[in-house]
């Protein structure tokens, strides 16, 4: 599969992703502070289900292309079906780990 189809995303995507890349990069830093100052462990768990829920809907977004765009055209390309699908899922399977 052709490791560059992320630049063929969907500007509107692209733009959903860095904005929610953006969020991680700042709540990864209110966590950084709040570590530094001593604060509850309640506040920094929530911050870091924060971290992960954005994440995960950058995770979405990048799969979500990935089978739409890159699996169909690996599949297109006369890639072999079964490794390019084995390939997929265990690249997607790891998204749940």
């Amino acid at each position: 599969m052709n490791e560059e189809m992320l630049s063929t995303i969907d500007p509107e995507d692209r733009k959903k992703i860095i904005t929610r890349l953006k969020t991680v990069k700042g709540h990864v830093a209110a966590v950084e502070r709040m570590v530094e100052e001593g604060k509850g462990c309640e506040e920094v768990l929530l911050q870091l289900v924060a971290i992960k829920s954005a994440v995960q809907k950058v995770s979405v977004v990048v799969a979500q292309h990935y089978t739409n765009i890159c699996l169909v055209e690996a599949l297109e390309k006369g890639d072999d079906k079964r490794e390019v699908l084995n390939k997929a899922v265990e690249t997607l399977m790891k998204l749940n780990d």
